[in-house]
């Protein structure tokens, strides 16, 4: 669909009364209903709100405000100053003066960025914030913030001044090859329009030197109610909360909307002839191909709109399907290709064609794209592909239903903010979605798909732009020949696409179910864990906080470690090249096909010490799942064609990577962090070449030819009597095969050394750093709090001090993290960016913050805030299945006990300002740290 897209997220899962909906016929002309579910209205002042009792993640809420107002409404004096005053929001308002209102939300365990943010578009401005509502104290607290905020930002002189340098630094890290040909695209995509002469970020000329007063005439002319949404989801009362609401946000004056500045969206201009538009840059990190066929936006209000939508997804789910087949040959002229119909901008929409094109052979991908778009909108669909997409669609649909009781919060919110939008998202509960969704997509024809691709695909509001590598071998088309190639493709002799049934079961002979040799509990954990006959250990972990997902995880060690390094390279990439192979007798297209209406998905990995499968599954599809497990022990499929297009796909994603800043910088933190091992060279053209069929081949079935060896883990709504018989089929009827191999210890260590590498790369007068701090570690649940207190007070302190006092950087923060393997090691990573000329002085002051922490130590409120921060934290992690995995299977694989499980509570009371000073002393080496920095290449003497 496309407002209401259940395959992109944006799910409704919220629940509406339709008692008789099954048995009568559905009006078409009739209204959407608002799910009854959802307290919403307008405010005599004409703010509108949104609120709804939502249980997940329990104790949270979200508390979003959205204002209708961008980056398209400012004044010519005024460009980048809708983003200020979206900064200028957490600068001090009437209640929460200065820096007081980041301080609340830290004290009650809120981390800025994570649980408190907002950003600024084109049309509207989205601040969210994330709230515990264990206590009234922070449920009024997080309201008064969106009170202030629309309404009460002080908008003080003198922290207009100091936010200057943080927005000048925010905008020096956007700079880049990306932001360039951007700048050269937009003029062309949107001519005529205002939206070209308005990037969020703005001028700098505007937002370093602007009056105050011209941001406060944004705010006071923009921020007011009629043009704001507030909207409340999460773990409370709702009635109370709606009370709450209206009590505080009716205090707003209301304002004359008759004598305010009129709310427009900007047209952007139609043209009959294709428009094209070429950028180049000398570090762009790859071709880029989009074609744009521009739209109005339409009304989505009816049952029949809904259908409309539904119609549309099946449409261009069908088209992709074909492109991604296309991108599976080794000879086509994209990595990847997709193509989808959305909301562009203000009132527009757009069907636009996508891809990753190989640099020698772009001309031909723009030919292809448009051949299949002329080829889908000349002959249409075959009646195998719609029905294959209707029941993926249908699928998706149900598994949104059965979540429907335990949808994130944050999605919740998301629903709402798109039904206050131009767009008028309509908001009608998932049950009605549901039921509408079972009854609507049968009666779909292909007419009715065929309808819809023609619509799109049109002659006249045609936009194709390229951006591609700046090189002398770079195959590019003019604009004339892309002109050409499209008044071609017009008059091209195309024969319409023929599908491939697929009828074959994924394992044709079911194997012969294995036994149980052993079964044990662990009450601390709550797990069972089986030993099967054949060597398989299964550890089951039930949990309710998904109904209808498991969560798989399985190991083994080896590796890449048992490999010489002439192998590492093909060791690296074994599994990715096995995974697009296809499965059993199964092409990668035919077993795309043939999952496109599971739930279900295996990935096989090799890493430096384990080799092993992740995974995930609908309850309903857990055999599906193991079925693909057991294919990949039993019959992987080796593709000469898969490796050949594995090899073509790396190279053009990889195109220009040698002249990307950003990803040299990168590998060579990966690097250094690796020791320079051999076994970790970074990936380039030359060691792509390195990768050799046979021995992909050879490793891959070494590493997965004794299962007896691996450690299966499944987690959540999993009942080891109910997928017993599965399991004992698909795991226990694997080969008893374990060859005892473990790992071989390499020289990967972190250093502990002082070194200071850095990466002269690119011409942006712009900086990037990783400083790191590590050392050797004794694993303990104590060991990584206080770990983790200290990179929080880190943070908070090179915010104050780097960011908001000295505006020498935009982001600046500090995270931990441990190792075990080859020895057990810690690091504390520190990551900013800045001017180049700023950044001796920065780590100057990171070491001269640490040095002061180890001397002086923390505050109370710095140890309040530490420990709310790891309570939230902890709070929220034992509600997830991912958490679980982890540290299940890490306290499997070296044998540690579950603290995580027994010993929070004790640990988290023995935080102390005193343990977290001697922390600070234990882990910060300000004489041997590591700090890897890029700069731009005329700073190299």
């Amino acid at each position: 669909m496309r407002k209401i897209n259940f395959l992109v997220g944006v799910l409704l899962f919220v629940i509406f009364s339709q008692n008789g909906l099954k048995a009568q016929k559905i009006d078409m002309n009739a209204p959407l209903p608002f799910d009854t579910s959802v307290s919403t209205g307008v405010l005599p002042n004409g703010l509108t709100y949104y609120v709804k009792h939502n249980s997940e993640p329990k104790n949270r809420a979200e508390m979003w405000m959205i204002v209708n107002a961008g980056s398209v409404l400012e004044d010519d004096d005024q460009q980048g100053l809708a983003h200020f005053c979206e900064h200028m929001a957490f600068n001090g308002t009437k209640n929460y003066p200065k820096h007081k209102l980041i301080e609340f939300l830290e004290s009650i365990g809120m981390k800025f960025g994570a649980d408190l943010n907002a950003y600024t578009s084109f049309d509207e401005t989205v601040y969210t914030i994330e709230v515990p509502t264990d206590s009234a104290k922070f449920i009024d607290g997080g309201l008064l913030i969106l009170y202030d905020w629309a309404h009460n930002v002080s908008y003080e002189t003198e922290e207009v001044e100091n936010e200057r340098g943080v927005i000048h630094e925010e905008w020096r890290l956007g700079r880049g090859a990306q932001e360039r040909m951007m700048r050269k695209t937009f003029p062309v995509l949107l001519a005529g329009s205002k939206y070209a002469k308005r990037n969020p970020i703005g001028k700098t000329e505007v937002f370093d030197k602007c009056p105050p007063d011209n941001l406060r005439r944004f705010y006071k002319d923009w921020y007011r109610p009629d043009l704001e949404a507030i909207v409340v989801v999460g773990d409370f009362d709702q009635k109370e909360m709606v009370k709450k609401i209206k009590e505080l946000f009716s205090k707003i004056p209301a304002r004359d909307v008759a004598k305010e500045r009129k709310r427009i969206y900007p047209e952007i201009p139609n043209h009959v002839d294709p428009k094209v538009v070429i950028a180049t840059d000398k570090e762009a990190p790859n071709s880029i191909i989009q074609i744009v066929y521009k739209h109005s936006l339409e009304p989505f209000k009816t049952y029949g709109d809904y259908k409309e939508s539904l119609i549309e997804d099946l449409a261009q789910m069908m088209l992709n399907q074909r492109l991604r087949e296309i991108a599976m040959k080794p000879k086509a002229p994209f990595a990847y290709g997709f193509a989808f119909y959305t909301h562009f901008l203000g009132k527009g929409n757009a069907f636009m064609s996508y891809a990753i094109a190989k640099n020698d052979k772009i001309a031909e991908g723009v030919k292809l794209l448009l051949e299949e778009n002329e080829r889908a909108k000349r002959f249409g669909y075959n009646q195998s592909e719609l029905d294959l997409q209707k029941k993926s669609l249908l699928k998706s649909v149900e598994d949104a239903y059965k979540e429907r009781n335990k949808r994130n919060s944050k999605s919740i919110a998301n629903e709402f903010h798109a039904n206050f939008s131009v767009e008028k998202a309509p908001v009608p509960g998932i049950e009605v979605e549901y039921e509408i969704t079972k009854k609507m997509v049968p009666t779909i024809t292909l007419d009715d798909v065929n309808k819809v691709i023609k619509k799109w695909i049109t002659k006249e509001n045609v936009v194709v732009a390229l951006q591609a590598p700046e090189k002398k071998d770079i195959k590019l088309p003019t604009e004339d020949e892309v002109k050409k190639i499209i008044a071609d493709v017009e008059k091209e002799d195309l024969k319409p696409y023929k599908d491939q049934s697929l009828n074959k079961p994924l394992i044709a002979e079911i194997p012969t179910a294995g036994k149980i040799k052993e079964k044990t509990k662990d009450k601390i954990t709550g797990t069972e864990t089986w030993v099967l006959e054949n060597g398989v250990k299964i550890i089951f972990k039930p949990t309710d906080f998904k109904d209808d997902e498991i969560q798989m995880q399985a190991y083994s060690w080896g590796g890449i470690s048992l490999y010489p390094v002439k192998d590492a390279f093909s060791a690296r990439n074994a599994a990715s090249i096995l995974s697009q192979s296809g499965l059993g007798d199964f092409t990668n297209v035919e077993l795309s096909k043939y999952l496109s209406d599971k739930t279900a998905d295996v990935t096989p990995f090799i890493s430096t010490y384990t080799e092993g499968f992740d995974g995930s599954s609908s309850v309903g599809d857990f055999e599906t799942m193991l079925q693909m497990v057991y294919l990949y022990f039993t019959k992987p499929r080796y593709d000469k064609d898969a490796f050949d297009t594995y090899i073509e796909r790396t190279k053009s994603l990889m195109g220009n990577k040698s002249q990307d800043p950003q990803s040299v910088w990168g590998d060579s933190v990966s690097f250094i962090m690796r020791n320079r091992s051999s076994y970790h060279m970074p990936m380039n053209l030359d060691n792509l070449n390195k990768i050799d069929y046979k021995r992909v081949h050879a490793i891959f079935r070494e590493r997965f030819e004794d299962p007896g060896s691996f450690t299966f883990c499944f987690v959540g709504n999993v009942n080891s009597k109910k997928l017993k018989k599965t399991i004992l089929t698909y795991l226990g009827g694997l080969p008893a095969n374990d060859n005892g191999e473990k790992y071989k210890a390499l020289n990967d260590y972190i250093p502990t050394k002082r070194i200071n590498k850095i990466v002269y790369k690119g011409t942006d007068n712009k900086s990037m750093a990783y400083v790191i701090y590590p050392g050797a570690y004794e694993p303990s649940l104590k060991n990584e709090l206080l770990l983790q207190a200290t990179a929080d007070v880190l943070t908070d302190r090179l915010l104050k001090q780097i960011r908001e006092k000295d505006a020498n950087t935009y982001s600046i923060s500090a995270s931990p993290r441990e190792s075990y393997l080859p020895k057990n090691q810690y690091f504390v990573g520190v990551w900013f960016s800045s001017a180049p000329n700023k950044v001796d002085t920065i780590i100057s002051s990171i070491n001269a913050i640490i040095k002061d922490l180890k001397t002086n130590g923390i505050t109370d409120a710095d140890l309040q805030k530490t420990i709310e921060k790891a309570k939230r934290s902890h709070e929220m992690n034992m509600r997830k299945n991912r958490y679980w995995m982890k540290e299940l299977m890490t306290t499997d694989r070296f044998h540690f006990k579950p603290e995580f499980v027994t010993d929070f509570d004790k640990e988290i009371k023995g935080l102390t300002k005193a343990s977290i000073q001697e922390a600070f002393k234990k882990y910060y080496d300000v004489d041997n740290f590591i700090s890897v920095i890029l700069k731009p290449v005329q700073e190299k003497k």
